[in-house]
């Protein structure tokens, strides 16, 4: 069997992942999305000359002598008229400051008697002021298209007036667990049945990829009901786990050629997840055929099906981050013409970066993957990597610390 190397695999799923057509959301429903067009300030950010602080608004020059009080100006208001020569303005922070007005003094440093107040030194224009258009000018870019909308980028978009920005669209991704020897979630198994926990791992993930999961129930081993399930499915992207090999009672490929598919690769070289699939079905959907070991299917997920769904939604950053860590605990081995991804945690201390393997690296183990944030990235070869040495790490959890 000639086995498809990891870095023609990855060209291949990423040379057929789109951007979706975008479309407009209400800014309440756009968190985490991805921004499908630029965003240029309809107006100055902020609209007018700002007090930072609680005190006084005055012309600089003429804080040599007590000055009259003649109003005062709160957030909100607009302040009434123009400052003339020898007044000041009672103002408080985020107030707009009065025309004629060229700094701000804090009230701490102000001494106020009746409609007169003195300064106990003099001020200097433009201090404690926030300038008009100081943060974006009228027509200037605010936010580029492939932007992941956080909660600041949210709060720039409200600000600039942007109700329903326009924005990637989630995938809609279809998972469907195949095998005569798979039973419900929360269902007594019977000798020889397993309980399905695959759907339901994938799932969690495709939602943390930012698309929308579709359960599709589990599958038998038979053809023509998983092309059946699969060709009636409305999603972007179909994905099945179990019968991705070649063994008599696995199905994913031929399913994949009764729904009018095309095969693109069958079997690359790496460990855990030797057996994936990939195709291609009609109306640009996507097809994973996905091993029926949970380690498997979970790293071939963050190796092909999360990148593809973050290009999907327009995200011009789609992988997740590989990093150069200090191995510590057992030592790894290179495994011949495979690329290997051990699990573990990676871990920061004193400012460098430490790997520690899972002691349990079996692909069927359910929980080889709890409390790992990590998989090592081994490329094909013979010996050792022992404790101490450097490696590549596929960082796909919260860093530890």
């Amino acid at each position: 069997m000639t086995l498809l190397p990891l870095a023609e695999a990855l060209e291949r799923v990423a040379a057929r992942s789109r951007a979706l057509p975008p479309e407009r959301v209400p800014f309440e429903e756009a968190a985490g999305r991805i921004l499908a067009e630029a965003v240029r300030a309809p107006g100055d950010l902020p609209a007018s000359d700002i007090s930072m602080m609680d005190g006084y608004a005055l012309r600089a020059a003429d804080a040599t002598s007590p000055l009259r009080v003649a109003f005062e100006v709160a957030a909100g208001d607009a302040p009434p008229r123009a400052l003339a020569q020898g007044e000041a303005a009672r103002i408080f922070t985020g107030a707009p400051l009065p025309a004629g007005a060229d700094c701000v003094v804090m009230q701490e440093h102000a001494a106020r008697s009746g409609a007169e107040v003195r300064f106990e030194a003099p001020p200097r224009a433009g201090q404690h002021i926030r300038r008009r258009g100081e943060e974006v000018l009228k027509g200037a870019p605010v936010l580029d298209a492939g932007a992941t909308l956080g909660p600041a980028e949210l709060s720039l978009l409200v600000a600039c007036g942007v109700a329903s920005p326009l924005v990637g669209r989630r995938p809609r991704v279809a998972l469907l667990p195949t095998g005569d020897e798979l039973v419900p979630p929360l269902t007594e198994p019977l000798p020889g049945k397993l309980v399905e926990t695959n759907s339901i791992a994938l799932a969690a993930l495709v939602r943390d990829a930012g698309g929308v999961p579709l359960r599709l129930g589990i599958a038998p081993d038979r053809t023509e009901e998983i092309a059946a399930r699969l060709g009636a499915a409305r999603a972007d992207v179909l994905v099945t786990t179990g019968g991705a090999s070649i063994g008599d009672h696995d199905h994913a490929q031929a399913a994949l050629e009764r729904i009018g598919g095309a095969l693109v690769f069958h079997t690359v070289a790496i460990r855990p997840g030797k057996p994936a699939l990939f195709g291609t079905a009609s109306e640009g959907r996507l097809l994973f055929g996905l091993p029926g070991n949970p380690a498997a299917a979970m790293l071939c997920f963050e190796l092909f099906i999360r990148p593809a769904l973050r290009r999907m939604l327009g995200d011009p950053r789609p992988d997740r981050a590989l990093v150069r860590a200090e191995l510590r605990g057992a030592a790894l081995s290179r495994l011949a013409g495979l690329t290997y991804f051990p699990r573990g945690v990676l871990r920061a201390e004193g400012g460098r970066l430490f790997f520690t393997p899972g002691g349990q690296q079996s692909s069927m183990q359910i929980g080889s993957w709890a409390g790992a944030n990590a998989a090592a990235r081994i490329e094909p070869g013979a010996g050792k990597i022992e404790p101490g040495e450097p490696i590549d790490v596929l960082l796909v959890g919260p860093l530890a610390y």
